[in-house]
């Protein structure tokens, strides 16, 4: 990787356009990172087999550290599942959901994307999506770097009430 880099490097010299050294430019960042993500990976390797059991407990520490923690889930390195980690940030503000007779739950994951189901008061309710925006998507962006959006579904019993509440107000205008 270090030769790639240094052909790189070399061949911005003889770039005879913009575009052509924009691509070399690119190609020298996703090599630089490239090797600095194999590099991070034998460092985490060495202090597994270093550690043994109290492993865990360092790599928890290393994932306190917001720069550490974003390192790791660049290279796909994270020690904790996407999934556990998501479910972890919304534990965080569960609490405050239920003091509001709320609940949600995390109905899946797509790419950089969390689907949540409301339920309970927040299913259906104008201020749940005020509610989704402040504290649990701050919860889980902050905690999660991978994801970028988080939205909320409706269940299937608050569309179904949606559903005849329209069809009752339609009736009695009619």
């Amino acid at each position: 990787m270090l030769e790639r880099v240094e052909e790189l490097l070399a061949g911005f010299d003889s770039a005879q356009t913009p575009r052509r050294a924009r691509e070399r430019a690119e190609e020298l960042v996703r090599t630089v990172v490239a090797f600095y993500g194999e590099g991070l990976e034998r460092v985490l390797t060495i202090l597994h087999e270093e550690l043994g059991e109290r492993s865990e407990a360092a790599f928890a520490r290393l994932c306190e550290d917001k720069l550490v923690e974003t390192l790791l889930c660049l290279h796909g390195l994270h020690p904790i599942e996407l999934a556990e980690r998501v479910d972890a940030a919304l534990q965080s503000v569960l609490p405050y959901i239920k003091s509001h007779k709320g609940n949600m739950e995390v109905s899946r994951i797509e790419g950089d994307v969390v689907f949540l189901r409301l339920e309970g008061t927040c299913d259906g309710c104008p201020a749940s999506a005020a509610t989704l925006k402040l504290a649990v998507e701050r919860a889980i962006l902050e905690r999660v770097p991978e994801i970028r959006e988080v939205r909320a579904e409706q269940s299937e019993t608050a569309a179904g009430a949606l559903t005849d509440h329209n069809a009752l107000r339609m009736l009695s205008t009619a």
